[in-house]
């Protein structure tokens, strides 16, 4: 006869199991995009609720690096949020989203980084300038043409990837050059740009704009899948990285010292209210957001 005693570890741990997997189906439903140290999670709908509310923020998560950008910004949010307790700073009393306060944040953002104030005068910008110059530095520029299709877009009867991929393929047995795929896309597809954008600056935060930068004056880029779209590029010129000379930018160099000094307080303060609160992005969550579709 079995005892009890023998019985209930088992049905604790077919508890412990059932448990689990629901949970794993929570989460498979409502994907964890971030985490903090405390706990906490940041979920897809959250992003969704943010976004919604944010609507300067509604064309910048159209693809995986943009809602990396954004769910960045909510997790320093939550960080500054747990700062402001920390520092005994009351919460706003208006109703609203208080768990991604963004006028509370600002707050805290504000008491916890170093004022930047504008040089008094040009002798003082002049120094600024000589002892920063990646302040004053243009980044790596490209002359990008290219062609966005919608992943679910048909071209000629082929899928859009497929259709790219041939037109690589024709491009590179010299059957065609790169505008006259982008004049057939644009008969498909008008609501982006087709063909020369002009020169792009290229940044590190964007994934794509990052991959360019490893490219040569000629090369063909892709098909590449980011979001709901697929795209090919072609770099048609290069510009190398330069600092401006003095001459080109004293007229406005009291103004891009303030302007610096906030932007490197802002990666500063970010990097210390991630390592504070142990804010960790899933990187492979946020592109599932776009390969699922």
């Amino acid at each position: 006869m079995t005892s009890i005693r023998s019985i209930i570890p088992g049905i604790v741990l077919l508890a412990g199991a059932m448990m689990l997997n629901a949970a794993f189906a929570q989460e498979a439903k409502n994907p964890v995009l971030a985490r903090l140290g405390n706990g906490e999670t940041i979920t897809e709908k959250d992003l969704t609720q943010y976004v919604g509310r944010r609507i300067d923020l509604k064309a910048v998560a159209r693809n995986a690096s943009g809602v990396t950008t954004v769910v960045q910004e909510m997790a320093l949010a939550r960080a500054l949020a747990l700062e402001g307790q920390s520092l005994g700073v009351p919460p706003r009393s208006e109703k609203g989203d208080t768990r991604f306060d963004d006028i509370y944040a600002h707050t805290i953002f504000s008491k916890i980084s170093p004022a930047c104030e504008t040089p008094k005068d040009e002798a003082a910008a002049r120094d600024f300038y000589d002892k920063n110059p990646k302040a004053f530095t243009l980044p790596t520029a490209i002359r990008l043409s290219r062609v966005i299709l919608p992943v679910a877009e048909k071209v000629d009867g082929e899928p859009a990837g497929t259709w790219l991929m041939n037109q690589v393929q024709a491009i590179g047995a010299g059957r065609q050059k790169f505008e006259d795929a982008a004049r057939r896309a644009e008969q498909a597809y008008k609501l982006d740009a087709q063909g020369d954008l002009g020169w792009v600056m290229l940044n590190e935060e964007n994934l794509i704009l990052r991959a360019l930068g490893d490219a040569n004056q000629g090369d063909i880029v892709g098909p590449v899948k980011d979001g709901d779209f697929v795209y090919l590029f072609q770099v048609t010129e290069k510009r190398p990285s330069q600092v401006v000379p003095w001459t080109e930018v004293s007229a406005v160099a009291a103004k891009r010292a303030v302007s610096y000094c906030r932007e490197q307080a802002r990666i500063d303060v970010q990097q210390r209210m991630f390592q504070k609160y142990g804010v960790q992005l899933d990187e492979n969550a946020v592109r599932s957001l776009f390969e699922a579709k």
